[in-house]
C-alpha cells in the first residue's frame, strides 16, 4: 500500500497549502512521471479509497501524464474554493 501512503501525504500538504490560503481544498493536480510506481488508472482508485478513508469528502483529482518526466508523483497544483463565510 505504499501508493496509498504517497497520497495520503500528498493530501495533507494540499489541504494545509488551501488552508493556508484561506480555502478549503477543492482539487488536486499530479504528475505521474516515469518512476511513478502505478498507471493514472490504479492511482485514481487509491485516490478515491484515501480520500474516503481520511476524511477529504469530494476532493478532485487531475492526473498529468508525464513519462518522458525522471519523477514519481508530484504535486503540481491544488484549487481553492472560499471558506464559507460565517453570517
Amino acid at each position: 500500500m505504499h501508493h496509498v501512503g504517497i497520497i495520503e501525504k500528498l493530501l495533507h500538504e494540499a489541504r494545509r497549502e488551501a488552508t493556508e490560503r484561506g480555502g478549503a481544498l477543492q482539487k488536486v493536480r499530479v504528475r505521474l512521471g516515469a518512476l511513478a510506481s502505478h498507471d493514472a488508472d490504479h492511482f485514481r482508485e487509491d485516490f478515491v479509497h484515501a480520500r474516503g478513508e481520511l476524511g477529504f469528502g469530494d476532493v478532485e483529482l487531475e492526473v498529468e501524464l508525464a513519462p518522458e518526466r525522471p519523477s514519481g508523483v508530484e504535486l503540481i497544483g491544488i484549487e481553492v474554493r472560499a471558506a464559507a463565510s460565517e453570517g
